[in-house]
């Protein structure tokens, strides 16, 4: 009886095999060998993972209109190549060192970006909140997102 069940429902059985499937790939880990010479070598990249308040791009033009402070955390040679229009450098290592005085005028909106968004700018947000400062909130699209989207941004001095 089950097995005329399952000849009459083969799409039944499809779907069982399909997600037996993936049950089965999300218990594996993959992982991947060359030669350590090998110029196709992946590298592992240690990323840090930060839970850090975020703000849209839209969202930062609306709180910029405000009164937001904009920090870009990158070193100072980069942040004067290009940087967002009204933005300050503060280079993280120096925000990290200063974030208790940042905290102390927790009501003013800050916003922190770096490059890309996924880097610099979320470890100085943390730095930032872990020092009490409420309103810190990362850029996830960095100095590249908030330029590619034709917001102002300041170039580098010709």
């Amino acid at each position: 009886m089950v097995i005329a069940f399952l000849r009459r429902q083969p799409s039944y059985i499809f779907g069982l095999l399909i997600v037996g499937l993936l049950v089965w790939m999300s218990g594996t880990q993959t992982t991947q060998t060359s030669a350590p010479d090998s110029p196709f070598m992946e590298r592992e990249t240690k990323v840090k993972s930060f839970a850090v308040p975020e703000i849209s791009i839209i969202d930062a033009l609306a709180a910029i209109a405000r009164g937001a402070v904009v920090i870009d955390v990158r070193a100072r040679d980069v942040y004067e190549q290009g940087h967002i229009a009204g933005a300050v450098s503060v280079p993280l290592e120096e925000l990290k060192r200063r974030a208790a005085d940042y905290a102390k005028v927790e009501e003013q909106e800050l916003i922190i970006y770096c490059g890309d968004g996924s880097t610099l700018g979320p470890e100085g947000t943390q730095a930032l909140v872990d020092a009490g400062h409420a309103n810190a909130k990362n850029l996830p699209a960095g100095y590249s997102g908030w330029k590619a989207a034709g917001h102002p941004v300041t170039p580098a001095p010709k």
